[in-house]
């Protein structure tokens, strides 16, 4: 079965298509008619509470959540007499007078802790680096 080719001269200036007379003018009737009947939406009337309620709502919850989070951060402790002022600077002071350390046990304390923290190896990384 051979295949033809048809060229443009071949066809020539015919439209291959038809349409029905007055359809695009009859179209929008046609499609109309078609369709079921749709009755219009009730328009309800919306009172100012309602249009208002979701501000409301929101300002109550900021209100609740600020005096919650004022509650919260407030010293709950009681003020303190000039009685109880003076025996607790009295009970620190009597606490550190009793406090004896010499300079020996001091720099030894400040050695361990840092040999112990591995401080010793980041000083020596730190001058390797300053050196280069």
């Amino acid at each position: 079965m051979e295949t033809k080719k048809q060229t443009l001269a071949d066809i020539g200036n015919k439209v291959p298509f038809k349409v029905p007379e007055n359809y695009f003018s009859q179209l929008t009737e046609t499609i109309m008619a078609n369709l079921p009947e749709k009755e219009a939406p009730v328009v309800r009337n919306v009172t100012m509470w309602e249009k208002s309620k979701t501000w409301l709502y929101m300002a109550a919850m900021f209100l609740g959540l600020f005096f919650t989070i004022k509650v919260l951060t407030t010293s709950t402790q009681t003020r303190p007499t000039e009685n109880n002022t003076a025996s607790n600077s009295i009970s620190q002071q009597d606490y550190w007078s009793d406090v004896q350390i010499s300079e020996e046990e001091f720099f030894e304390y400040i050695e361990t802790q840092f040999v112990d923290e591995n401080y010793y190896d980041l000083v020596q990384n730190q001058d390797y680096l300053n050196s280069l």
